[in-house]
């Protein structure tokens, strides 16, 4: 395996962004002519809603950036 791929994989946001790519795929069905898409259930998005700030807020810290 590549050393790059091998630290992308290590890098957490990249965990981070694969999942959240899941949940906004995932919801979509295919219905006969086209995509479907349906509505994300709060159970699903809030989770992951909940990374995605908390991962920004580290990101925000690590680059010395206020909000």
């Amino acid at each position: 395996m590549n050393e790059n791929v091998r630290a992308m994989w290590a890098d957490p946001r990249f965990k981070l962004l694969a999942d959240l790519d899941r949940l906004l795929d995932g919801n979509k069905i295919w219905g006969g002519m086209e995509w479907v898409y349906h509505p994300i259930h709060p159970a699903k998005y809030r989770p992951m809603a909940e990374r995605i700030r908390s991962e920004l807020r580290n990101m925000y810290t690590e680059y010395g950036v206020e909000e």
